[in-house]
């Protein structure tokens, strides 16, 4: 994907950093225990992957839990990046970036866990149809 380097962000560093902080208190005490050596940074443009396809709104660099046991501990943290261009580009409407960034922090803490693409799309599918109104989740028409 090509990147405007004009283009302003929506979104200031501060508000990601805020949701980001929303979102993991919003995380199960246990799971939240277990990021004590993750740290979670922002840039504004992803690297150049020729390994991926499509736009890269996170990355998570490290040893999964499920590889190294829960003491394990190599005192270097692992790392999620958001990307701002990404997430921004991606969103449909400027009230979609705080989902976004929550769902790509999500999916880059599924893959700490241990958890692989097919498993996080599992969950990314439910949190999706637990965010969207009871009226476009069922077709009801009623709230």
């Amino acid at each position: 994907m090509q990147y405007d380097s004009f283009s302003p962000f929506i979104m200031d560093f501060p508000f990601y950093e805020a949701i980001v902080h929303e979102s993991i208190a919003a995380l199960p005490e246990r799971i939240r225990k277990e990021l004590h050596n993750v740290i979670v940074v922002i840039e504004n443009l992803p690297p150049e992957r020729p390994d991926v396809q499509g736009v890269l709104l996170g990355l998570y660099e490290g040893v999964p839990l499920t590889a190294w046991g829960r003491s394990f501990s190599s005192g270097i943290p692992d790392k999620i990046t958001l990307y701002r261009a990404s997430i921004e580009r991606v969103a449909r409407s400027p009230e979609e970036i705080p989902h976004l960034i929550r769902e790509t922090l999500w999916h880059e803490i599924g893959h700490a866990f241990g958890l692989d693409h097919t498993q996080i799309r599992k969950m990314e599918e439910r949190w999706r149809k637990n965010r969207l109104p009871r009226t476009e989740r069922d077709g009801s028409g009623s709230p």
